[in-house]
């Protein structure tokens, strides 16, 4: 009998699309739920008439309830687009501004809390020093993928013992602080007598799109343009 399965994905995501279509053909049963990809977005209502064996939190910015999480029988598992030391939101903007040289995706349990259930398997990518926000999240979101593969694939073999196993032989452990995307917008405002060596911090490790740093001024706004 297929082990049924729920995908948490990101709407008009082809790697959510594609998750998907791989966990059929490993044979699980799977139902896609995909969700705004923005802050603040909630699961569909109709998550809560779902039960089963697995859950695969692939993307998404909802916090999962304990009563979505108490229907999975087996496992529910969440793929963090960060390794351990960056639990919470904002690990990528941390990475670059700290000038790590290392980044990855962090497999783990999923509980009620954000980013604290025991690690799986933690798959790293060099970070280098020309990187911005964008070519490290194109590169994190391939990782997350592989992981991704890799994961449901050995399931899919070996069962629930697969996922045991991985994390027993584990060594990884979650950072102490749990980042908030606040803590990002707080880094985006900088003093009108920065240096122009943490100016240049602020901007490799928070300009991307509309987002960067900001400054305000007699009650005006400026924001950062390459």
């Amino acid at each position: 009998m297929s082990k049924k399965a729920l995908l948490i994905g990101f709407k008009d995501c082809e790697q959510s699309k594609q998750a998907y279509d791989f966990l059929n053909v490993c044979g699980f049963d799977a139902t896609p739920i995909y969700t705004d990809p923005k802050r603040g977005a909630r699961l569909p209502i109709e998550v809560k008439d779902w039960s089963g064996d697995y859950l695969f939190h692939l993307k998404s910015y909802c916090i999962l309830k304990q009563r979505l999480l108490d229907r999975v029988s087996i496992a529910s598992v969440n793929f963090h687009p960060c390794p351990p030391k960056y639990p919470g939101a904002g690990g990528v903007n941390w990475t670059l501004y700290n000038g790590d040289t290392e980044s990855g995706v962090t497999v783990h349990y999923m509980d009620d809390k954000v980013d604290n259930g025991k690690i799986i398997k933690v798959y790293r990518l060099p970070v280098y020093k020309n990187d911005n926000i964008r070519s490290v999240m194109s590169r994190i979101q391939s990782k997350q993928m592989e992981a991704f593969y890799d994961i449901v694939g050995n399931i899919s073999i070996y069962g629930n013992d697969y996922l045991i196993n991985e994390a027993n032989n584990t060594k990884d452990e979650w950072g102490h602080h749990v980042g908030r995307m606040r803590e990002i917008d707080q880094l985006e405002i900088i003093d009108k007598n920065i240096s122009e060596e943490e100016l240049e911090k602020i901007i490799r490790a928070t300009h991307i799109g509309k987002f960067g740093p900001k400054l305000k001024l007699h009650g005006h706004t400026f924001q950062y343009r390459k």
